[in-house]
């Protein structure tokens, strides 16, 4: 029987993780770069895909028609898919020292840096490598660069985004259910409240033979070191970054061990306060949590909910929001064609929208000054425009809005002049360069472009990547209070690495009564479902159905768009 049958589907940061490992022992072995380079561009390609790579190859798809992707390449995926194993990297590994196979199996730290601190240090344990770091060792002897690089390097490791904390526990739920004969599994911890960044995965197991679950979890993926058991918990280390957290639950306490496992401490200590200690023994009787918040007559606390601010009271007193979800959404404001840096046309844009049962679509492609993403001429989107009137007419009961994603240039002007502007249904304005400017000056930056009675929609008003570039410094303060006075709104865009607006940003801009666009920034007809993301933020942000833009009927929202023009 192969490893794949016994241990389960791989996610594809996994599948990722052993393509970016070769690459790693690649680099060290001083191989073919363009061969490095290969399986690191497939790495990051199988990364970031929408479709699971575990299931195309269960259903034969053929991997090569990804750019990237090659027969060796297409093969070696295969073969960790369908053994859990790749022969030509454990051969790699057998030629290395233990020392470089343990640094190297983590491919988010740079493999010639790892080779000189082995070298020179004979650091091999990132345990070490971390107290080395603390201590000032690294900085001392290779500089602060090095120090830098290693810093960033280690938060990667032991950090994954809610995307791929989605991958993972998904298949980590099916092998608890399928493998290791546990009668019950459910993540909890930071993942069950959708926090944007994950640097561990919590479950909790219902399970006659907790030992066995232990042993048999072992096998997952292949190779999963065991760091720590206790009778009723087990510790893992993940080759893809975070710790894997196990712990016993029974089912007679299986509704306090979710609320104690799901946390977050902030809020268990106020719902204690309330309770008493939700330790006691009375506490445990709860089968479910619902029974739970039922005993001491509170609503129930949705887990986004569960961080601590006003969530306890609120319940007590019966006010809790009643949370947006998927259902409500009617349109998509963000989204790119081939116009300029996507990869389908406005038709198969919007056809795909109207099959997931939207009644319209925003195209926001973008303005000129974008080179890098093909920004499209004014020349272009009067065509674009003249196209969509067209289209509009064959297509019944879905509209296309005429929109563009526009830079908001360095001096706050847009870019793109107003008798344009005017012939579009509204604007998404974002920034796409200058980030390194003061928190005046990119505050000022953007209130001068709110200025402009053109102006609609904030888009990703901060700029982060999450795990690869901090926000600019913005008074996010001062920007709500403009914005709220010229009836201008905020993008929460739901791409996985940006979920920019965060959490307290969205509640800030809430709070103020202004409305959010809960946009994908679909790039192709696959990213539509990136919605998940921004609609789970939204949530941890207490948005309901009345506080997104885009959960208003179309005539609702046109009217909503016409009040600044």
């Amino acid at each position: 029987m192969s490893q794949t049958a016994e241990s389960g589907t791989l996610s594809n940061a996994e599948i990722a993780d052993r393509l970016s490992s070769v690459a790693q022992m690649l680099t060290i072995e001083k191989a073919n770069p363009y061969k490095i380079r290969a399986y690191r561009r497939a790495a990051a390609l199988v990364r970031g895909l929408g479709e699971s790579v575990d299931e195309l190859v269960r259903n034969n798809d053929d991997l090569r028609v990804y750019a990237g992707i090659g027969e060796a390449i297409s093969k070696a995926i295969r073969e960790i898919v369908e053994t859990g194993t790749l022969t030509s990297l454990e051969k790699l590994r057998s030629t290395a020292t233990p020392e470089l196979v343990e640094l190297s199996a983590h491919p988010r730290l740079d493999p010639v840096r790892v080779l000189r601190v082995y070298k020179k240090l004979g650091i091999s344990r990132i345990d070490h490598l971390r107290s080395a770091l603390e201590s000032g060792k690294i900085e001392h002897t290779f500089g602060p660069r090095m120090a830098q690089h290693v810093r960033h390097g280690l938060t990667e490791i032991e950090s994954i985004l809610l995307y791929h904390a989605h991958q993972l526990c998904d298949t980590i739920g099916t092998f608890l259910l399928n493998r290791t004969g546990a009668d019950h599994a459910e993540p909890v911890g930071d993942y069950r409240r959708r926090v944007e960044i994950i640097t561990r995965l919590d479950f909790l197991v219902q399970t006659r033979n907790f030992s066995a679950v232990v042993e048999t979890m072992k096998t997952y993926g292949g190779r999963l070191r065991l760091i720590d058991s206790t009778a009723t918990t087990a510790t893992y280390s993940l080759p893809s970054g975070p710790l894997l957290c196990l712990e016993r639950a029974t089912k007679k306490d299986w509704g306090y061990a979710l609320i104690r496992a799901t946390g977050s401490d902030a809020h268990l200590r106020k719902l204690s306060r309330v309770t008493g200690s939700i330790w006691d023994g009375a506490a445990k009787s709860f089968r479910r949590e619902e029974d739970f918040y039922k005993h001491f007559e509170m609503q129930f606390i949705p887990p986004e909910l569960r961080e601590g601010l006003d969530e306890v009271a609120r319940s007590r007193r019966g006010t809790l929001p009643q949370l947006i979800a998927e259902q409500d959404i009617r349109g998509d404001l963000h989204t790119h064609t081939i116009a300029s840096d996507g990869a389908d046309s406005v038709e198969e844009m919007a056809r795909t929208a109207r099959e997931l049962g939207y009644e319209y679509i925003g195209i926001t492609d973008h303005s000129p000054s974008l080179k890098i993403a093909n920004g499209q001429s004014v020349e272009n989107l009067r065509v674009q425009i003249r196209k969509i009137d067209k289209l509009n007419l064959r297509l019944s009961g879905f509209r296309v809005l005429k929109s563009a994603e526009v830079d908001i240039l360095a001096d706050g002007t847009l870019d793109l002049p107003d008798d344009v502007l005017r012939e579009l249904d509204y604007t998404v304005c974002s920034i796409h360069s200058r980030f390194a400017m003061n928190r005046e000056q990119q505050t000022q930056r953007i209130l001068r472009a709110m200025d402009n009675r053109y102006f609609t929609i904030l888009g990703h008003a901060t700029g982060r990547l999450l795990l690869k570039r901090p926000g600019y410094e913005l008074d996010f303060e001062r920007i709500i209070r403009h914005a709220k006075s010229l009836n201008c709104f905020f993008e929460l865009n739901s791409s996985p690495d940006r979920l920019d607006l965060s959490a307290e940003n969205a509640r800030l801009a809430h709070a103020a009564d202004i409305d959010i666009a809960i946009s994908t920034d679909s790039h192709s007809t696959g990213e539509f479902r990136t919605i998940r993301y921004g609609l789970e933020q939204a949530r941890r942000a207490g948005l309901q159905k009345r506080d997104v833009l885009n959960c208003r009927p179309l005539d609702a929202l046109l009217k909503l768009l016409k009040q600044r023009r």
